[in-house]
Parts: C-alpha cells; structure tokens; sequence
C-alpha cells in the first residue's frame, strides 16, 4: 500500500480531523484515510452509472418550439 508525506497542513485543520477521529473512536490516520476514501473521485464507470441513475429518475420535459425558445430570448 502507498504512503503520503502531507507537510505544512494548519493546526487548525488538524486539530479539528484529531477531533473527529476521537469522537468516531479512531486513530487519526484511519480518520484521513476514511476522508480520503469518502472523497476520492469517481471513475469513469462510476460516472456513467449515476448519470444514468438519475436519467432514469427524472422525466423527460417538452421539447420547446422555436418561437417558445425566441420568446425565451426576448
């Protein structure tokens, strides 16, 4: 498994993910390790699956003529 070196992160920062950790009864490296996870970007696969996700859940609306698309304009 890889391993990060993160310098000059604020005290501040910090010490609110040391809190965090405490409160959810872990290290404070589980806790970074937890964030990073929960935040890691989707892949490309994983896009497609919640666009379609949602595609799916919402209704289509009506097409607008072009004169309602002027009107929109005006």
């Amino acid at each position: 498994m890889a391993q990060v070196l993160v310098r000059n992160i604020p005290d501040e920062t910090l010490n609110v993910y040391r809190e965090r950790a405490k409160r959810n009864g872990i290290s404070l490296e589980q806790e970074i390790r937890n964030l990073l996870e929960k935040n890691r970007p989707y892949t490309p696969e994983e896009r497609v699956a919640v666009s379609e996700y949602f595609l799916a859940r919402t209704k289509p609306s009506p097409a607008l003529t072009l004169d309602e698309i002027r009107e929109g304009l005006e």
